[in-house]
């Protein structure tokens, strides 16, 4: 794709929008945070947004063109709607009375969290003077360094992703399309494009009022562990309700869906049986008939599945890494640095993957010496960890963007190494070693790279809108988490979510210091990468490397997928060859992820209007009378 055939999105009319989506989504996005705990990205709320402002622009005569809705898509990556809500978080790590219960009253370090003794927490303002001293003091200023210099390792992942996947294998990133259909359907206004929106639009968009204004439906899921546990004791099981969970497989092969809802099952349902039948591990123990779905996938994460599934995930990682794909990348690299490629295209090297890791990851060194001196196996832990951990996950994250997989990383997996080195201190536990992910100015780089291929546009209009509206959303957000924070104490009952799942994140954090019995077995991680091995020899001998890959990418994806998500996926696919029926097979795959985004669009501007009206019954509950 050449310069001439490109075009920028960043325009007056696309930072208006963006402006507007800030200013609304972001009190949305704080009080859902708050009181619910789960809710609809950016993305989705700004499906209502670009609806109505793709509809004033068509009706002033003057459309708004498909290289500006991408871009502010792009830019949706840049809300930061949840900083001042970790600031408040911080102040109430240091304070919490279930540090007592573990004897850590007063142990927080102060650059982890703001002191009781300061008075922050209590004067739920922002403008307290350790509020002040937190944002633009030194330990403010190195918070935003030590992030900072991760988004440039980010970004030498990102160039490997997306050569490897963008670039050499070409893979779909059907999340991707359905964002580019969207911008497709609604600025070139086919006909027959637009009859399929249409009609999907309004039957999302009637079922989802069901589900988040009136809810006759269920939120999140249906939970019938309790019948399943009848037969299965420790299993979880249920449907989802939001129609989102059905549309991946509208578009994925249906052994990329076989392979999540086995791994679902297999861990979910009959791995947990096995569990706790056998009266294995800490989560037999816990486990009491008729246990909801949410305190299973707690428990048993914890006790049973996360560090097998970290080997797993570790193991598909790296099998993503075969010779001749590293060949091929880094000849590619080479050939980037030298071709009339365009805008940032043309700066790519093998240097620009180089340097910027070693940068972060020498300031990472350094912020542990500084903080936990007796930070165990430092330098040479560190380092290792964060380069052969960040290639792995990186890795797999692009594969399962770039086949439309949804899979998660688990995090802190550096404190393993703690538990097993017996560190008795404090400070290690809130510094450690960085994994890496591939993203740069708010999203990863080889899915923004698909986006602009797809829409053409140019990538450098995307990092303008980023960089512009970064600091508009970060104002934003400390005035409207004010604002909250003025009307009741965080956590408390006016916001629920925050008064169960807070006390539970101190207390999962003390877990990890204090080591509490059954939770730790490392050799648990060998174990999953075994498993792993076991399945992808074959695989790989039978199908290829790369099917195997996918194969695996999907067997993780569905381990960490609670059974209603992965079931979901299956009905779905019902549903598809039900349309591929009536439809025609080849009708169906032209227009399946327009499909795919007017229900996005319909299930987004239905949530949008339920949290709506949410927030202002709330307004007016609190105020005073």
């Amino acid at each position: 794709m050449t310069s001439s055939e490109l075009r920028s999105g960043f325009t007056w009319r696309s930072f208006i929008i963006m402006l507007f989506t800030i200013i609304t989504f972001t009190p949305v996005s704080i009080w859902f945070s708050l009181s619910v705990g789960s809710g609809i990205s950016a993305q989705q709320y700004a499906y209502s947004i670009l609806l109505l402002a793709i509809e004033i622009a068509y009706l002033s005569h003057n459309p708004l063109t498909m290289q500006e809705v991408a871009t502010v898509f792009v830019g949706l990556s840049s809300i930061n709607a949840g900083i001042g809500i970790e600031l408040i978080r911080s102040a109430y790590l240091s304070q919490s009375d279930v540090l007592a219960y573990f004897g850590l009253k007063g142990k927080i370090p102060f650059w982890v969290a703001p002191l009781p003794e300061s008075g922050f927490y209590a004067s739920r303002s922002f403008f307290h003077p350790q509020a002040l001293e937190q944002w633009f003091g030194l330990l403010g200023w190195v918070g935003m360094l030590i992030p900072s210099l991760s988004l440039f390792a980010g970004l030498s992942l990102g160039i490997l992703n997306k050569v490897l996947y963008v670039d050499e294998e070409k893979l779909e990133y059907p999340g991707v399309q359905v964002q580019a259909e969207f911008c497709i359907t609604l600025t070139s206004r086919e006909t027959r494009r637009l009859s399929f929106f249409s009609i999907f639009f309004l039957l999302s968009f009637v079922y989802s009022i069901l589900v988040y204004v009136f809810p006759v439906v269920p939120v999140l899921w249906v939970d019938l562990s309790r019948e399943i546990q009848k037969f299965l004791p420790g299993a979880c099981f249920g449907f989802a309700t939001d129609l989102i969970t059905f549309t991946p497989a509208f578009y994925l092969p249906f052994y990329v869906i076989a392979c999540q809802l086995i791994g679902s099952i297999a861990i979910w349902v009959f791995g947990n049986s096995f569990i706790v039948n056998l009266g294995l591990t800490k989560f037999s123990e816990l486990y009491y008939p008729g246990m909801n779905m949410r305190d299973i996938a707690l428990y048993a994460n914890l006790y049973v599945w996360m560090l097998p599934l970290l080997g797993l995930g570790i193991f598909a990682g790296f099998s993503n890494l075969r010779p001749s794909i590293a060949r091929r990348v880094y000849a590619s690299l080479k050939r980037a640095g030298r071709a009339d490629a365009v805008g940032i295209e043309r700066f790519f090297s093998i240097w620009l993957v180089i340097i910027p890791m070693a940068v972060a990851i020498i300031s990472n060194l350094l912020e542990i010496w500084y903080w936990a001196p007796d930070y165990p196996f430092w330098p040479w832990f560190p380092a290792v960890y964060s380069l052969l951990l960040s290639l792995p996950t990186s890795l797999l994250a692009g594969r399962a963007a770039g086949t439309g997989i949804e899979i998660s990383i688990p995090e802190g997996l550096d404190r393993i190494v703690l538990v097993a080195a017996n560190y008795k201190g404090i400070n290690a536990w809130f510094v450690g070693p960085t994994i890496f992910s591939p993203t740069f100015f708010g999203g990863p780089l080889d899915v923004n790279f698909k986006l602009s291929q797809l829409t053409k546009s140019t990538f450098t209009s995307f990092i303008k809108m980023m960089v512009v509206t970064y600091p508009i959303s970060t104002l934003v957000a400390l005035v409207f988490t004010q604002i909250f924070w003025s009307w009741a104490q965080i956590p408390s009952a006016s916001y629920p979510f925050s008064a169960y799942s807070w006390p539970r994140e101190v207390m999962e954090m003390a877990a990890w210091i204090t080591r509490p019995k059954g939770a730790f077995h490392l050799e648990w991680i060998i174990y999953g990468a075994i498993a792993g091995l076991a399945i992808y020899v074959p695989s790989a001998f039978f199908f290829g490397g790369s099917t195997a890959t996918t194969a695996l990418t999907s067997l993780i994806a569905g381990a960490g997928m609670l059974p209603p998500f992965a079931v979901n996926l299956l009905v779905g696919y019902i549903i598809r060859r039900i349309l591929e029926h009536y439809l025609g097979a080849e009708e169906f795959n032209k227009y399946k992820f327009t499909i795919v985004a007017g229900i996005a669009t319909g299930s987004g501007v239905s949530v949008a209007i339920g949290i709506g009206s949410t927030l202002i019954g709330r307004s007016i509950w609190m105020l005073p009378y």
